[in-house]
């Protein structure tokens, strides 16, 4: 089946800042020692359904390195909501388990093609992620498609890449501009001078490129931040920047009442069908075909 970039009722579900690794870049400033939160995320999952969300994207940390993972995405599957997991891939190269096809489609994560990759990720990661994705729609027949970390040193090292997964079979690719994550150093490193300008270079490089994957390929600019949302480990519903600036927290998922700008209140079904709308209008966005 070909996939689309949808602009369902979704939120994005950090479940938890947890992970088996510890990248400088992450956006989340996850890692190995960082405690999974203790609130009840089949409690969340339901307060999701009742606020009319229709889609879950989880991330992290690392989903998979979350205890009650497998529980919760057969809770939400009961649900009747969609689902679908951004991934480092690690656990899932040891394991693929039977209740991946819960998911709608499973996104594997690279941060530029094998060189760039591997030197962030550790030797071999690369081709182990293309192993992955080729067993995942081999053997469980599972869509998988590809995020894509446009940062100051991948935004040129794109076309290589692209040949890479749809040889493989990925169904998509989903690129994003890199997210800042106040480390200083890290950020001076990776982020865009200029976001726009460097999709507008992506485009030029993948012109003609579209068709070489079912799904086709898409850029989420996340310096555009009011129309994405995303639920934190700490159950805040928040607005990400991909910029210096803070992250804006509409509430917690819990509460009645909900911000969708500072000191702009309003109801939380109200809120979320707010971002949603803008989600829909957003030239955030950006088509490549």
């Amino acid at each position: 089946m070909v996939r689309h970039f949808s602009t369902h009722r979704l939120v994005c579900w950090r479940l938890s800042r947890h992970c088996n690794r510890a990248c400088s870049f992450c956006l989340s400033t996850s890692g190995p020692r960082v405690a999974h939160p203790g609130h009840d995320p089949f409690v969340i999952a339901e307060r999701l359904l009742e606020l009319k969300v229709e889609k879950i994207s989880y991330s992290g940390g690392e989903p998979f390195e979350y205890p009650l993972f497998a529980r919760l995405v057969d809770h939400v599957r009961e649900l009747g909501i969609l689902q679908l997991v951004t991934t480092n891939g690690d656990r899932l190269s040891i394991d693929i388990p039977a209740w991946i096809k819960s998911f709608e489609y499973v996104k594997l994560s690279f941060y530029g093609s094998r060189s760039i990759h591997d030197r962030l990720m550790g030797r071999g990661n690369y081709d182990q992620q293309l192993s992955l994705a080729d067993r995942l729609i081999s053997a469980h027949d599972v869509t998988v498609g590809a995020n894509y970390m446009l940062s100051a040193e991948s935004v040129d090292d794109v076309r290589v890449f692209v040949e890479d997964v749809a040889r493989c079979g990925f169904n998509d690719v989903l690129f994003q501009t890199y997210i800042h994550n106040r480390r200083t150093r890290v950020d001076r490193r990776f982020a865009l001078s200029g976001p726009q300008q460097a999709i507008a270079r992506l485009r030029d490089s993948l012109a003609g490129y579209a068709d070489r994957l079912p799904g086709g390929m898409k850029v989420h600019d996340y310096s555009q931040r009011d129309w994405f949302v995303v639920l934190d480990e700490a159950g805040r519903l928040t607005l990400p920047s991909s910029t210096a600036e803070p992250d804006f927290i509409m509430g917690r998922v819990t509460d009645d009442v909900l911000q969708v700008e500072p000191e702009v209140p309003v109801s939380a079904r109200s809120a979320l069908e707010t971002i949603w709308k803008r989600r829909f209008d957003t030239d955030a966005i950006i088509d490549l075909a």
